[in-house]
């Protein structure tokens, strides 16, 4: 044991500053590490410097297992930069829950500024440089002018002297994080960036990766140790055999921590249990290792790894349930068993994140809540309000709402709307013994950041638990307040196609009643009740739009009730207006509704070219603000003019990365990729291979598909039984979908010979004659032209001349949207109809 005076903790303790701990080196993986690879990948380091000086802007990647020494390297890099000139920053992106978002950029940034003064930018990087900062303007907009003000100001540090931005465990990053490191797509300076991650855990990071790879990087894989470093590993914790060694060295595959692990193992066990144990049991062989310590510094040790991979000391201390000497005996024992390492003063970490988490592991849930309760009383006054509000949610306490708050404010100031969502969710799960107030307005700033973060469907979730809160409480006031807080706009409608949810309606119908609303609050009724019900060919959506525009006193007001107008009537003139509001104010949700509206309108028109124009515009605006859906929903539309082109393949891959994309920003339109894929069969023609799969999506969709299964049973060679299948059609909505839907059911009439229902179909779509390919309008879909549906409509009423005309007409509209597949088969038909006439 070491000596009470001799022990470091005693010598020197520190109480918790930030969050800006030295670097950890893993001494052991730079020592261990084959120091071919270590000068090999140093001096590519450096290569991709050089260039990056003389040439701008170069990304090099690191990857490898964890404790194959990439810290080691980045550390060894930025030492040399520094010793070369450079002005070298660097951040880490940490393990633990309650970590301050985008924090790897401000630890970085704020080296930054200790020699380069952020200038013209300070406004817009307070945020980063500053510990709270006020939130103004539209949250899309404020995100992007911070990604702006970063590289802009790294390229104005890097005219004096070349910069190094070093991005540590970026497979702990945050989203906020991986937003801002994007940003350097494109950047014209004498930057490197260097990022350091897992691979086997990097698949959050596949987007950030994917814009990255448009600018060539470097990439550097850290293999595992070779079998001379193995055997300096585990003959520095004990004698064995070459043979041992192998197998330890195989078991591993060389990976640092389990080679440590094993070689302890074999110490205490033999080598029978060493070889069997690692790496597939290494909880188990921790647990092993933990019943040898005391249990008493085992529940200090606990109580470390409730407290998160990094812990102050002089928390440990406060926290435990134990005397000083207690918590300093169990620290000492993880040092010397090798389980904790000391990466700063006052500070202990885990050296493994396998070692923290067998530890929680056995920590019941009850007494997790206790420690994180002791946790927090232990950080009070330290100012580090993220790890209080993280702490006391998971202790239940009521203290959690007033932290969760702060914690969520400083986290939107950064533009990290996922972390303030979870942030503000903690807090309505602690909100309790809240007062009414206080409550509708947490769940209405939990709302708000959900759409922000791209969680729809989260955020409707929400307000229907803050409605019926409202309710609960039998005051008008705060349903009111409920309904009023969604104030964010969405590119796409916030609700899943053709549902009503009927509740929601008359209770917003009740209170529109209401004499004596504010105008403000009447304008914001009166565009949530428009948005619950456009689309489903009501005339008091337009009425009460109109009303909300009227009574609308500032721009996003007026673009909100612009929105719904421009969706409902598919005005050109409201589209253009809300464009236009969009660019002038600096909001872009708005702005690109109101380009994909003016889109819509091109399409229409039969206007393919502006129709592409105006969607590459969009999608351009929707990149560059970093919009999920919005680019989701552009990308969806490039996937119709594939389809519409013939391009199925091409098509179906876009369609199929577009929803991805949507369910991972937590859109309630993701079921949308099976009524796609549906489409593109029925285009090719294998729609009757796909059989199961329609009727799957029927089970799913109901009526809205019911033709499109008819189709599939005629494709099928099942006939009868699309005969006795087909129910009563009912009516087919008035929107968007209108085209598409009635050629389903036309195409459907056809296939059946059912001469009797033909009519009142060829009537629906005969004023859409003239129009693009059916469904274009929507900007998602699309089938043949409607002129080559009516003229098959026309043959099947024995209406060949009609039917000829139709068919010529369907041929020019396809040639107009490059559509040769379409133009060709409504060419041999126009034929056909020629040669049947008399």
């Amino acid at each position: 044991a070491v000596p009470r005076d001799r022990h470091p903790f005693r010598q020197t303790r520190h109480p918790l500053q930030g969050r800006s701990p030295s670097r950890r080196t893993d001494p052991l993986a730079a020592r261990t590490h084959p120091r071919s690879f270590v000068r090999h990948g140093l001096a590519a380091l450096c290569a991709a410097a050089r260039d990056a000086a003389t040439e701008g802007m170069r990304v090099a990647l690191v990857t490898g297992e964890a404790g194959l020494g990439k810290s080691s390297l980045l550390d060894q890099l930025g030492a040399r930069l520094g010793r070369d000139g450079w002005l070298v920053a660097t951040g880490r992106c940490p393990e633990v829950d309650s970590a301050p978002p985008a924090w790897a950029w401000v630890e970085a940034l704020r080296k930054v500024a200790a020699s380069v003064p952020p200038g013209e930018f300070a406004d817009a990087l307070a945020p980063l440089l500053a510990d709270s900062a006020p939130v103004h303007g539209d949250a899309t907009a404020g995100r992007f002018r911070l990604r702006q003000a970063v590289w802009n100001w790294l390229a104005a540090a890097a005219a004096g002297r070349p910069v190094a931005v070093v991005l540590d465990d970026l497979h702990w990053a945050d989203a906020a994080t991986l937003e801002l490191l994007g940003g350097s797509v494109g950047v014209q300076a004498p930057i490197l960036v260097v990022a350091a991650y897992r691979a086997d855990e990097s698949e959050r990071l596949t987007e950030t990766l994917g814009a990255l790879a448009r600018t060539a990087p470097l990439r550097l894989e850290l293999p595992g140790l070779n079998g001379d470093a193995v055997a300096e590993l585990v003959r520095a914790e004990c004698a064995a055999d070459d043979a041992t060694v192998a197998g330890i060295a195989e078991r591993t595959g060389g990976n640092p921590f389990y080679v440590r692990e094993s070689a302890r193992l074999l110490t205490g066990e033999g080598a029978l249990v060493a070889l069997s144990e690692v790496p597939e049991g290494v909880r188990d062989v921790l647990r092993r290792r933990l019943a040898r310590l005391p249990e008493s510094g085992v529940a200090v040790l606990r109580l470390a790894a409730v407290a998160g991979r990094e812990s102050s000391v002089d928390v440990l201390v406060q926290a435990a349930d134990t005397d000083e000497d207690g918590v300093l005996d169990a620290l000492d024992a993880g040092v010397i068993a090798g389980l904790l390492d000391e990466p700063g003063p006052g500070l202990v970490r885990f050296v493994h994140a396998l070692v923290r988490d067998t530890l929680v592991a056995d920590v019941s849930r009850l007494r997790a809540a206790r420690m994180h309760a002791r946790i927090a009383a232990a950080l009070e006054g330290t100012g580090d309000i993220a790890a209080l509000a993280h702490h006391y949610a998971r202790a239940g306490s009521a203290k959690a709402v007033g932290y969760c708050v702060r914690a969520a404010e400083l986290a939107e100031a950064r533009y990290a709307h996922d972390v303030a969502a979870a942030l503000l969710a903690d807090a309505v799960a602690a909100a309790g013994s809240c007062e009414p107030d206080e409550r509708v307005d947490l769940f209405g700033r939990l709302l708000r950041a959900q759409i922000r973060a791209g969680a729809v469907a989260a955020a409707r979730r929400t307000r229907e638990q803050a409605v019926e809160y409202a309710e609960s409480t039998g005051r008008d006031d705060l349903m009111i307040a409920a309904f009023t807080a969604w104030t964010e706009p969405t590119p796409w409608q916030a609700r899943t196609y053709g549902t009503v949810d009927r509740p929601v309606v008359d209770r917003l119908r009740r209170l529109l009643k209401r004499t004596g609303l504010a105008p403000e609050a009447r304008c914001r009724l009166l565009v949530a009740y428009a948005n619950e019900l456009v689309g489903e060919d009501d005339p008091t959506v337009v009425d009460a739009a109109r009303e909300a525009l009227g009574l609308a006193t500032d721009p996003r007001l007026r673009a909100a009730a612009l929105l719904v107008l421009s969706d409902d009537t598919r005005s050109e003139e409201y589209a253009r207006e809300l464009a236009e509001i969009g660019a002038e104010h600096d909001l872009p949700v708005y702005r690109v509704t109101g380009l994909f509206g003016l889109a819509a309108n091109a399409a229409a028109a039969n206007n393919p070219a502006t129709l592409r124009r105006l969607i590459g515009e969009t999608l351009d605006l929707a990149r560059a603000y970093r919009m999920p859906e919005a680019i989701s929903a552009a990308e969806i539309a490039l996937a119709a003019q594939a389809l519409i082109e013939g391009r199925f393949a091409d098509a179906e891959h876009r369609y199929v990365e577009a929803v991805a994309r949507m369910q991972r920003a937590g859109s309630v339109h993701t079921g949308f990729i099976d009524l796609a894929r549906a489409t593109i069969w029925l285009n090719d023609g294998t729609l009757g291979d796909h059989l199961d799969e329609v009727r799957t999506l029927h089970e799913a969709l109901g009526p809205m598909v019911a033709d499109l299964l008819t189709l599939a049973l005629h494709a099928a060679g099942r006939g009868d039984e699309a005969r006795r299948t087909r129910t009563a059609p009912g009516p087919i909505r008035h929107d968007f979908f209108f085209t598409f839907l009635t050629s389903l059911r036309a195409m459907a009439i056809v296939a059946l010979q059912d001469r009797d229902a033909a009519e009142e179909v060829y009537a629906d779509l005969l004023p859409h004659r003239e129009g693009p390919p059916a469904g274009t309008e929507s900007l998602s879909l699309g089938l043949r032209p409607v002129a080559h549906t009516l003229g098959e409509l026309a043959l099947l009423l024995g209406h060949d001349d009609t039917a000829a005309a139709h068919f010529a007409r369907a041929a020019e509209i396809a040639d107009r949207w490059n559509a040769p597949h379409w133009s060709a088969d409504a060419r041999t038909h126009l034929d056909q109809a020629d040669r049947s006439r008399p």
